[in-house]
């Protein structure tokens, strides 16, 4: 598209000179000489045609340069598979239907990148599936969790803490970041679980937040897991579960307290929030219990596995009608889990808000004391996190009121 503007610019350059020649005919013809030439000595100065020839030509020269950064730039890498993907379109019709995919592609990856909800993935949604591959960071790793650097002088972190060596994931799936406040003993830490749906998300999207929690003097752990379709359920769970462990083992060592650990999550992170505070079984596994989490905060989480999408369902949790119940927190409502606090959006879907809802009933009938919900008045699903970061954000305020409440607790 730059590359034509130059060129249209060259032209209208020439209309121009064209039209001047007529002009200055006419004005020669005349009988005001004179006037004429010195009207055509002003028009065609040759600094202001050579000026307007040199930026026709700079135009032309970087239309060509970002042509090619375009084509074989940083997006390289994940265009190829972009290629890829449009050689395979059999009928040429400039879509990729469902059936021309790669197995590994049809799945779930094919329903995330279908955004119209066709059955076919046009030009910009493929687009957009390299630029979201192009986004993606490899992990550094880190040796030990002893590599916790001050920053700004209020804080200490550590990146790429390996909590499990041995279950295969790749991606620096099996970290975990620490951020930590600087001279401050026994304080309270949020274990912090992303979102994205199962398949997607980072450990470091809750940068931001986290800073602000220190600020409060509040540690944070964000953890990765392992993502859909690399593993199913219920690995994402254990995954989190061990990291869980991890942190309640080695806190201590960096001044916080494993007594007062706040599993918290959104979205997906939400649904493993409630999850691990709700059914045991995970904890267990790792030698520990619903008492070892001081309290819970998932937000807008999935608390019904059987509302998912059909396609969804069984691919990340199979097509087991008891493996999607015993996966829903919202069947493990019980008066033994931690205190627990749900939030979720106003404008969340109206689906989203009836299971939080439901869940919070749950816990109720069940016998809990200690839960509370609260709708986030102008929020949506997607912009709840990043309003944490607020001083005045009510879904913050609530957060910094239940851990402040119970880190006094005996």
């Amino acid at each position: 598209m730059l590359l034509c503007s130059g060129w249209s610019i060259v032209r209208r350059q020439a209309s121009v000179s064209q039209v001047q020649e007529s002009v200055a005919l006419s004005i020669v013809s005349s009988s005001s000489v004179h006037r004429g030439v010195k009207w055509l000595s002003d028009m065609f100065d040759k600094r202001r045609f050579y000026w307007g020839v040199a930026r026709s030509l700079m135009i032309l020269r970087l239309a060509v340069l970002l042509s090619y950064l375009a084509a074989n730039g940083q997006m390289q890498g994940a265009d190829s598979l972009v290629k890829r993907l449009k050689k395979l379109d059999r009928n040429k019709d400039g879509k990729l239907a469902r059936d021309e995919a790669p197995k590994s592609f049809r799945r779930f990856k094919f329903d995330i990148a279908d955004r119209s909800r066709d059955g076919l993935l046009d030009a910009q949604e493929l687009n957009r599936v390299s630029e979201k591959l192009a986004a993606k960071k490899k992990a550094v790793p880190v040796k030990t969790a002893k590599q916790i650097v001050p920053v700004n002088g209020k804080m200490r972190m550590a990146r790429n803490i390996v909590f499990q060596k041995d279950n295969g994931a790749s991606n620096g799936r099996n970290r975990l970041d620490l951020y930590l406040p600087r001279d401050k003993k026994e304080f309270p830490v949020i274990f912090w679980i992303h979102g994205g749906g199962l398949h997607s998300g980072d450990k470091s999207k809750i940068a931001d937040v986290a800073a602000r929690f220190v600020a409060e003097g509040i540690g944070v752990a964000s953890t990765n897991y392992r993502l859909y379709p690399e593993v199913q359920h219920p690995m994402h769970i254990e995954d989190v579960a061990t990291a869980f462990a991890w942190v309640h083992k080695n806190i201590a060592a960096h001044d916080g307290d494993p007594q007062k650990i706040f599993v918290v999550g959104g979205s997906a992170g939400g649904y493993l929030a409630a999850l691990l505070s709700l059914d045991e079984t995970y904890l267990k596994n790792k030698g520990l219990t619903r008492r070892d989490i001081c309290g819970s905060i998932p937000i807008s989480g999935l608390m019904n596995v059987s509302r998912v999408g059909a396609a969804r369902r069984k691919g990340v949790w199979g097509n087991i009608s008891a493996t999607h119940r015993s996966a829903s927190p919202l069947y493990h409502a019980t008066k033994n889990a931690p205190p627990i606090l749900i939030l979720y959006a106003e404008h969340d879907t109206t689906d989203r808000q009836h299971q939080n809802e439901a869940m919070f009933a749950a816990l109720k009938k069940s016998g809990h004391q200690d839960v509370a919900i609260h709708e986030l008045k102008n929020r949506t699903h997607n912009n709840i996190r990043s309003n944490l970061v607020n001083q005045k954000d009510p879904g913050a305020g609530h957060i910094l009121k239940f851990i402040s409440r119970l880190s006094k607790r005996d």
